[in-house]
């Protein structure tokens, strides 16, 4: 999968930097995440295991995500290498964030991912067909978040 987008937030770049590095706050919003345990390994690497899909097709999962290209509050890039059910998943993705406007950010996104093993045939399609959506569907989350944080102050 390869997809790109972008989408504005009525944040300031400096928040959405936060929001965007923030694993918690990520793993909250990743689509069909479940429960996910976070241990921090370093201050640029976590790992996350738990259980990821939906009804019966949820499966136990585990992985590790690099964090790099750290430039607050302009750019961040995630790496993730995780496995769930035999099958091995790499992914980066990259953000840029523009000031749109006085406390908005334009947030340019970037994903690749890659699925391999037993169930990649199958899930390469999936991933190549909801996968953009997915990231949108994490990215407008943490929106709605910033924003009602936003609306709270």
């Amino acid at each position: 999968m390869r997809a790109e987008g972008t989408l504005e937030i009525a944040a300031a770049r400096e928040d959405t930097w936060d929001a965007i590095t923030d694993p918690a706050a990520l793993a909250a919003c990743v689509p069909g995440a479940g429960s996910l345990a976070i241990d921090r390994v370093s201050p640029t690497s976590f790992t996350l295991r738990g259980r990821v899909g939906q009804g019966f097709l949820s499966v136990s999962a585990e992985g590790r995500v690099d964090l790099s290209g750290l430039d607050r509050p302009s750019a961040a890039e995630a790496g993730l290498q995780g496995s769930a059910a035999g099958t091995s998943l790499d992914a980066t993705v990259a953000m840029a964030l523009e000031e749109a406007a006085p406390g908005r950010t334009l947030v340019r996104w970037t994903a690749d991912a890659t699925l391999t093993g037993p169930l990649a045939g199958m899930g390469q399609s999936y991933l190549d067909r909801d996968g953009p959506g997915m990231v949108l569907r994490t990215l407008e989350c943490l929106r709605a978040r910033l924003e009602a944080d936003g609306a709270a102050r």
